[in-house]
């Protein structure tokens, strides 16, 4: 009964091939790719064209992004486990391929023997094309000696390897407490009936963020709080010497290529330009941030004393890290009379996903539908084509896949199943982007409800599939979310904005029961609390951009140690004692190393983007929203970040907004 996927979508996305299958075909991928790149490299340099190289080199590009794409994402959603394994070997094929290329002198060569003749005739894409591959050539050592060189694809071929093996170890987790439904007091519910129930009568619970969050801002007991906190921040541990390694040989790369350590490697290419100004942006704002977080500790510190002599407890007088979340909580369920519990209820997965759709729609003058019984790598995961509203052109597609299973991913996140991109013959190859999601599964008697912070992140999320899906770039290097690191976050940051006002909420909510919105009592203490706790967050965040900075600033590092004395200057309080961060961050792997700072540095841009337009010209205005899509989203990286922005702003970006959004005056 199964129709077969559109003709746009190249790749077999069932994934009903077998481990032994994708495995040969990692292999012979390379090889037909290899071959390709061989016939450029072995040009002679006065042959070398912009045809036989610079257009041969794109395509490449296009068909390897097609193939690994495909093979390496078996790993985060494929259900059978020894495919899972087969796609994370893959990647190491496909990453080891990828240093080898792009350490090809015999290419660079001909790159060089192209920079010599006249660029102008080509289009102003192809030109950032070569001048960013000669760049890339060099960043890579290839005006070096060639034993230097050797070292460094060595390196660069372990620090992959270490990654693939650090991100097993945080996709095969799965570790469980098993907890007396009075050690969950407090905990919602329906989470605690949905809960798989052992012979001893307890419950038993995952690390993964469904059970982790709720329990640790809801549940009562501080013990059960503070055995869910050791649980997961031990549950990696064999990560630790995993990402220490990766430091130091990401440091002895950067040094042998003229750097002083991987951060200033890293920024030289994004909007930071230098390791510097990463350091003094993240200092001076947690400076400014702790007068606002020693009254926030203050309130959360009374509410805890109030609490202890409540249930009996001796009030030991200070915030552990399991505490947290708990007291977060109830500053925004106190102070501003959120109820997280209320709120859910009017946030159905389905009427939220039907709304976020429609807002995006006629926001970016797109139509989505949704192509019934395809075949996809499980029964749960959905297809949606897109076309422009206005012309009926088709966009591209998305796929949805919502719920946790064993051995899926488990946070959210965003990939390209295969990138939009002009093909040789200049017709176009249409995007495919996979959303995943990991929302509370429904049961017999209720849907499956979403917190506010998830309405939040899908809303952000699926602005990065918008991305891919508007990108007109022509080449795949330029194309959707490649952009500066510390710019990538900005387009859906700034979408974010949304749940936070009053009418798009009213839009996106209905009871599940009734159907009714969000009732005023309701939303305008949600929209208030937007503040709530904002210090601790944005310090929390400070604390992990500074872990990541100091990891990828030495050439030697202990995890454990640096974090506890960041944690312990920024906070004040240290992390749970014997669990170590570090050892389940993807982002430390997954190319945001010595860049976890872009989160909060794009924020700088996103809000001064929302307050400077949307905010003033309103939040469902069509002209601004397509101006949003054609200024913003259209161009992929094909142009600076700041060059976007000031296109969109009408002049330069500053941080005036991003400071009141933290709660802070001004200067």
């Amino acid at each position: 009964p199964y129709e077969m996927l559109p003709p746009e979508i190249i790749e077999p996305w069932d994934y009903s091939i077998s481990s032994s299958e994708l495995r040969s075909r990692a292999k012979n991928v390379v090889d037909e790719l290899r071959a390709e790149y061989d016939k450029v490299g072995s040009l002679k340099r006065e042959e070398a064209t912009f045809e036989n190289v610079l257009n041969v080199l794109a395509d490449l590009d296009r068909r390897a992004e097609n193939e690994g794409s495909y093979m390496m994402l078996a790993q985060y959603v494929a259900t059978d486990k020894e495919l899972r394994e087969a796609g994370a070997e893959a990647e190491q094929v496909m990453r080891k391929f990828e240093v080898e290329t792009s350490m090809r002198q015999d290419i660079f060569e001909k790159l060089k023997a192209l920079e010599q003749k006249d660029a102008t005739v080509l289009p102003a894409e192809m030109q950032r094309y070569l001048k960013r591959l000669i760049r890339l050539g060099e960043r890579n050592g290839l005006h070096l000696p060639k034993d230097v060189q050797e070292q460094v694809k060595k390196l660069a071929n372990e620090i992959n390897d270490l990654g693939i093996q650090y991100m097993r170890v945080v996709n095969e987790e799965n570790s469980t407490l098993e907890l007396t439904e009075e050690e969950l007091d407090g905990v919602p519910e329906d989470l605690v009936k949905s809960l798989e129930l052992v012979e001893s009568g307890k419950r038993k619970v995952t690390m993964k963020p469904p059970h982790y969050l709720p329990i640790m801002s809801k549940a009562k007991n501080p013990e059960t709080r503070r055995r869910m906190s050791f649980a997961y921040g031990t549950c990696c541990l064999e990560n630790t010497p995993t990402i220490e390694k990766v430091a130091t040989l990401k440091h002895e790369k950067a040094v042998l290529l003229g750097y002083p350590d991987n951060v200033s490697f890293v920024t030289e290419l994004l909007m930071a330009k230098s390791r510097d100004s990463v350091h003094s942006f993240l200092a001076d704002l947690a400076e400014k941030l702790q007068p606002s977080w020693h009254k926030e500790k203050q309130v959360l510190l009374k509410f805890k004393e109030e609490e202890c002599q409540e249930i009996g407890i001796p009030f030991d007088g200070k915030l552990n890290a399991w505490d947290m979340r708990y007291y977060d909580n109830m500053l925004k369920e106190r102070r501003y009379g959120v109820d997280q519990e209320k709120l859910r209820e009017y946030f159905p997965l389905d009427t939220v996903l039907a709304r976020m759709l429609e807002i995006y729609e006629q926001l970016l003058g797109l139509v989505f539908k949704q192509i019934p019984d395809v075949k996809l790598w499980h029964p749960e995961a959905s297809l949606y084509k897109v076309n422009d509203a206005a012309t009926g052109e088709l966009m591209g597609y998305f796929a949805l896949d919502m719920f946790p299973r064993e051995g899926k991913y488990s946070h959210f996140c965003n990939d390209s199943m295969q990138p939009g991109c002009l093909r040789p013959d200049g017709t176009r190859q249409h995007p495919v982007v996979m959303l995943i999601c990991n929302f509370t599964k429904p049961t017999a008697d209720k849907p499956s409800l979403l917190t506010h912070d998830e309405v939040q992140t899908v809303f952000h999320e699926f602005g990065h599939t918008m991305h891919h899906i508007c990108s007109r770039a022509t080449l795949t290097m330029f194309e959707g979310m490649k952009t500066e690191r510390d710019f990538l976050e900005c387009p859906s940051q700034m979408l974010e904005n949304w749940v936070w006002e009053a009418e798009p909420l009213t839009r996106m909510s209905g009871h599940y029961i009734t159907g009714k919105p969000l009732p005023n009592e309701l939303l305008e203490p949600l929209v208030a609390s937007r503040l709530a706790g904002v210090a601790s967050f944005s310090l929390r965040q400070i604390s992990l951009a500074l872990l990541d900075y100091t990891i990828f600033t030495q050439p030697r590092v202990d995890t454990q140690k640096v974090f506890k004395e960041i944690q312990e200057k920024l906070l004040q309080y240290p992390p749970h004692e014997g669990t170590n961060m570090a050892s389940h961050f993807p982002h430390l792997v997954n190319g945001y190393d010595g860049r976890y700072y872009s989160y909060m540095w794009s924020e700088v841009f996103s809000m001064d983007l929302f307050s400077a337009r949307f905010k003033r010209e309103g939040v469902f205005n069509k002209e601004t929203g397509m101006e949003y899509r054609k200024k913003i989203l259209e161009p992929g990286g094909s142009k600076d970040a700041t060059d976007i922005l000031r296109d969109f702003l009408g002049r330069d970006p500053n941080n005036e907004a991003f400071l009141i959004s933290k709660g802070l005056s001004v200067s």
